[in-house]
């Protein structure tokens, strides 16, 4: 496996997040790797040729898709990215996090691995379960 999909691998092996959008996974490979000009289409090609590994989910297809992204109103116009294999405790941040929250990382993660990417309601539904699910960990973490 090339090292940009290694360095992808692990960064979502030990994120809390069950997926990341790519521009986060992106900015969290360049800091691993140090290569600042890396554009976000080589990740993407990179990722895309490990389905094994990888899938990017995109809630963004259908009639809706020339909606202007708005990073004002947390509207990004970008797919969501995967880890396919069991993340396990490799490393993971959430290793620390309530079991609540591991539950719903792994479920998040299975429910995006399980999903019929044909369906652009299938995807805009697991779409708001993962933005659901970051709004829940944090407020578990401000809870605690």
């Amino acid at each position: 496996m090339e090292t940009l999909a290694t360095v992808a691998e692990a960064v979502l092996r030990r994120h809390a997040a069950p997926a990341l959008r790519l521009t986060e996974l992106l900015d969290h490979v360049r800091s691993d790797t140090g290569v600042r000009a890396l554009p976000s289409e080589r990740l993407r090609t990179v990722l895309e040729s490990h389905p094994d590994h990888f899938r990017l989910l995109n809630p963004w297809r259908g009639p809706w898709r020339f909606v202007r992204s708005d990073p004002a109103h947390g509207l990004r116009i970008e797919p969501w990215v995967l880890l396919v294999a069991d993340p396990g405790d490799q490393g993971a941040e959430e290793a620390t996090g309530s079991a609540a929250e591991r539950r719903m990382r792994e479920s998040v993660r299975w429910l995006g691995i399980t999903l019929d990417i044909g369906s652009g309601k299938a995807v805009t539904r697991w779409h708001t379960i993962a933005v659901a699910e970051r709004q829940a960990r944090t407020s578990l973490r401000e809870a605690a």
